[in-house]
């Protein structure tokens, strides 16, 4: 089993997607890297943070400076020297691709990207094939054929059927929503609820 850091490693003092708690998941020796999530913010600035709202307006409406302070850069993520998996969740569908993919590429860092939206995930993957790329529960929200690198499913249906189908097509399984780790898979995980050695 290995386990991605869900939004870094964690706690009172460090707030889930902060520099500091993805930095510390990227040093614990318990993880194979972290998984954080990406928003851009009106003037363009790629910035780590998970809610579609700040104090009340869409993230994608402010500037940077109006957020600076409840939310890193990435690329200050990006600066991080280490070899562990960096899982990036676009939440913005409608992101200019071309911009992120220019910053990702100043680095050479293990980047995995993922995204609900299978369409932000096909314009990244006609642009380039650098990094490994996925979508989260394809199986709910599509009738197509998946053809990514990985894919991220939600723990409760990600029965064994559904497994070993994805395994026959030579497709990587992350499962996040972890309930119960019982399979030899990738999870992504809240550091608090498990106790991993």
């Amino acid at each position: 089993m290995k386990f991605i850091a869900h939004r870094g490693l964690w706690n009172k003092i460090n707030k889930p997607n902060s520099y500091n708690a993805i930095y510390n998941g990227l040093h614990s020796e318990k993880y194979i890297g972290i998984e954080t999530d990406i928003r851009v913010t009106r003037d363009g600035v790629f910035i780590i943070y998970h809610d579609s709202l700040y104090k009340g307006k869409l993230v994608k409406n402010i500037l940077y400076k109006e957020i600076k302070n409840d939310a890193c850069k990435l690329e200050s993520i990006l600066k991080i020297k280490t070899d562990k998996v960096i899982l990036l969740e676009i939440k913005d569908f409608d992101m200019d691709v071309k911009k992120f993919l220019k910053l990702l590429n100043k680095y050479k860092r293990v980047i995995w990207i993922m995204s609900f939206d299978s369409r932000v995930i096909e314009k990244i993957r006609k642009i380039s094939r650098k990094y490994r790329l996925g979508v989260l529960n394809y199986i709910l929200n599509s009738d197509s054929d998946y053809n990514f690198d990985f894919i991220c499913l939600l723990d409760v249906i990600s029965s064994d059927f559904i497994l070993s189908s994805f395994k026959k097509r030579g497709i990587d399984v992350i499962i996040y929503g972890t309930i119960k780790i019982d399979k030899n898979l990738t999870y992504i995980i809240d550091d608090e609820k498990f106790n991993i050695a």
